[in-house]
């Protein structure tokens, strides 16, 4: 699982705001952590995902949702946004969504 903070350094790291290594300014921290509520919620309602937690989450949802998130921020950063690459990471969002579990073993049952 990732933090909060993980993904506000992703997000930054997309924007070419943060290098490898560095640890963000409190000021790029803050703008990003103030969307990230937002986004979330609007994500969920619209059934691109569903995030139950807004401090933690899946690695493998972390760079789609960094993505995101950096489009929307792109502007405060004074860099364009990139809706084609937001579209293509709600979409891996969608198809992780509706991959079926297949973590556990299942047993055939007849009904009768």
């Amino acid at each position: 699982m990732k933090t909060r903070n993980d993904l506000i350094a992703a997000v930054l790291k997309k924007l070419n705001v943060l290098a490898a290594g560095q640890d963000p300014e409190a000021e790029d921290a803050t703008e990003i952590n103030d969307i990230i509520d937002g986004k979330l919620d609007e994500l969920n309602r619209r059934g691109v995902t569903y995030f139950s937690s807004k401090n933690e989450f899946p690695n493998e949802f972390v760079d789609p949702l960094a993505i995101i998130l950096a489009d929307q921020a792109a502007p405060l950063f004074g860099q364009p946004s990139n809706v084609d690459s937001r579209i293509a990471a709600e979409n891996r969002l969608r198809e992780m969504r509706n991959t079926p579990r297949t973590d556990c073993d299942v047993t055939p049952s007849l009904y009768y």
